[in-house]
């Protein structure tokens, strides 16, 4: 309250949402729409997987890949378009779509979000660690892509990386410590800069 009167008045409300909140949407809206259009018109097979855990702010939160997916949609569908993918997105992901994503010739590169660390990810179904993963890729190739992953980057009991038994080459980023909300916000709209960065690159 500003001297004794209330702040949001509906005249205050709608000045906020007519200036502020609705060009905004538009804005979301029309880089969306381009987004979705650049999408459409990759001829390659070749795509990105996006797997977005509800285990993330939060030890369970419903919210958690959604609001991930929004804030990430257009910058990160920008990036791999760039590099000639497409993107697939996985809300709420389980252990089995990385599993589906791993096998999958067609799937070159993969970003994974939520709990972690060097040596794990807590899907939305369970905790998925180096052992898992080697178990996955039996009869799979390795990938030629980017591995992304925004968890916290501290070393449970491996120096191996979970994306180092996926990759072909030298491109698993990971941070390097325990990770911030707002080192996931920076990278979900600037497109990995922090990540790339950080002390965990391999």
């Amino acid at each position: 309250m500003i001297s004794g009167k209330p702040f949001f008045t509906k005249t205050r409300i709608w000045l906020i949402f007519s200036r502020i909140i609705f060009p905004f949407l538009v804005i979301y809206a029309g880089l969306a729409v381009i987004a979705a259009v650049r999408d459409m018109k990759i001829r390659s097979d070749e795509y990105a997987a996006v797997l977005l855990s509800d285990h993330a702010l939060t030890k369970y939160d419903y919210w958690a890949s959604p609001s991930a997916f929004l804030g990430s949609y257009i910058t990160w569908s920008h990036y791999f378009h760039d590099r000639n993918m497409k993107v697939r997105w996985f809300l709420r992901a389980e252990s089995m779509d990385l599993e589906e994503v791993i096998k999958d010739r067609r799937c070159q590169s993969i970003v994974l979000v939520g709990h972690g660390s060097l040596n794990a990810w807590r899907a939305t179904d369970r905790n998925v660690s180096n052992t898992d993963v080697q178990r996955m890729m039996q009869g799979a190739e390795k990938k030629r892509g980017e591995w992304l992953q925004l968890t916290c980057g501290e070393e449970d009991f491996s120096p191996v990386k979970l994306g180092e038994l996926v990759m072909a080459r030298e491109r698993v980023y990971t941070y390097g410590k325990a990770v911030t909300t707002y080192a996931l916000v920076a990278d979900a709209l600037f497109g990995f800069k922090r990540l790339k960065r950080s002390r965990g690159i391999s």
